[in-house]
């Protein structure tokens, strides 16, 4: 292919194991000034703090014992007292250290893929702590420089969808998206292979395939997919943040709770228009109970011609969840997945259309490049395969031993 008092927090995600048990590593990509590569046991750290303290008063009163208070006779001391009085000290000092607990040992943590698309994070109330509905991008990634690309400069910015953007992020890096860009680049460079390397269970994709009909009256015989957060929509982490709409969301306890959703520009606009030319779906991870309710306000048309939610993604490694196109019952050759995670469509990078994630940006105009993009190339082909693959080139990101050698050989 993760509201102070209102939202329920993400998803927690456990850590990714490959097929043999292996925890994925991938130390070689991170900068390792980037990365907090060495963390102390807290029982550890207590026990250290708490022994220091009681060493510390232990040797304070012993020294109230042995040293009484001074008279002012050692003040008029000769320059023999004095450095007797020194060395007396310095002796001390050193005993005193000699007999200090020993820092606890410190434990190296490997640097490991930590998917985020499945991601809701901070805990919003104590007594939503159990609700999940939500599945958000999170930013978490500090946008990698790529100064050396930065400094040698180009003649020329592609004007394909992304790819152009992508170039001026990093060679503009004054403008308002670069950061989001190239921590977009930086994300798919790292997770992209190690999701595509985890195993998927074939008995999972035939238990969630989905009999849809498919529909033989459209101009074109293309299906395209789209993810809802951080594609179409954002829901608000703060209930303090300017939102254009709130929804209630009752869950099966019997409990309401208040979510503020922004819209996309364009992302009403862009299904109704590609509705009256194809297939257009919503597939995403999130429950139906929140899903819905924010699809309703994208169509309120009904032009969609299907909605996916959490129960037809597949499993991968320790339940981390991923949009497999298995699930859908059509020819590959005419889907297209668009999905701000990237690496959610890893096994299937040939059909995927990147995006850069939606957050709170006005102007942002990303749903009408794609629009035009996707009219111009993909609408009329034969197979969207090859030209995703030409395009935007994810499936060789894995061959480059760093983001900036990635970057610079596939897109300048």
């Amino acid at each position: 292919m993760e509201i102070n008092c209102k939202l329920p927090p993400r998803i927690t995600m456990n850590p990714l194991y490959y097929s043999n048990g292996a925890r994925p590593v991938i130390q070689y990509r991170i900068n390792p000034n980037e990365q907090r590569r060495y963390t102390t046991d807290l029982e550890a750290m207590r026990k250290y703090s708490k022994s220091q303290n009681s060493q510390k008063q232990n040797d304070d009163n012993g020294n109230q014992q042995n040293n009484p208070q001074k008279s002012t006779g050692i003040a008029r001391a000769n320059t023999a007292d004095k450095q007797q009085l020194e060395d007396s000290k310095n002796q001390y000092n050193s005993s005193r250290d000699n007999k200090k607990p020993q820092q606890p040992q410190l434990f190296k943590v490997q640097s490991q893929a930590k998917p985020i698309f499945e991601n809701f994070s901070k805990y919003q109330s104590q007594k939503l702590k159990n609700h999940s509905f939500v599945t958000q991008h999170q930013q978490n990634e500090k946008p990698h420089s790529f100064k050396q690309i930065a400094q040698k400069g180009s003649s020329q910015i592609s004007h394909l969808y992304y790819v152009g953007d992508l170039q001026n992020a990093i060679l503009n890096q004054k403008s308002q998206s670069s950061a989001l860009f190239r921590e977009h680049i930086q994300s798919s460079f790292t997770y992209i292979p190690i999701i595509k390397n985890l195993q998927i269970d074939k008995e999972q994709i035939k238990k969630k395939l989905l009999n849809i009909p498919l529909n033989l009256n459209k101009k074109y015989n293309k299906t395209i997919i789209f993810d809802m957060d951080e594609t179409l929509i954002h829901c608000n982490e703060d209930e303090n943040d300017k939102c254009q709409f709130k929804i209630d969301i009752q869950f099966e306890d019997g409990e309401i709770i208040e979510a503020g959703i922004n819209i996309r520009n364009f992302a009403k606009e862009i299904i109704q228009k590609l509705s009256d030319q194809c297939e257009v779906m919503i597939f995403t991870a999130s429950q139906d109970v929140y899903a819905n309710k924010v699809i309703n306000i994208l169509d309120p048309n009904n032009k969609l011609s299907y909605r996916i939610f959490r129960e037809s993604c597949i499993s991968v490694g320790d339940n981390n969840l991923i949009k497999h196109l298995g699930v859908l019952n059509r020819d590959l050759k005419n889907v297209v997945l668009i999905d701000n995670s990237s690496y959610s469509f890893a096994h299937h990078l040939e059909n995927g259309i990147p995006i850069l994630p939606y957050y709170h940006d006005d102007k942002d105009n990303q749903l009408i490049k794609l629009y035009r993009y996707l009219c111009q190339n993909i609408l009329p082909a034969d197979d969207v395969r090859p030209i995703i693959l030409s395009h935007f080139k994810l499936d060789k990101l894995n061959q480059y031993e760093s983001v900036e050698e990635a970057v610079q050989n596939l897109y300048f």
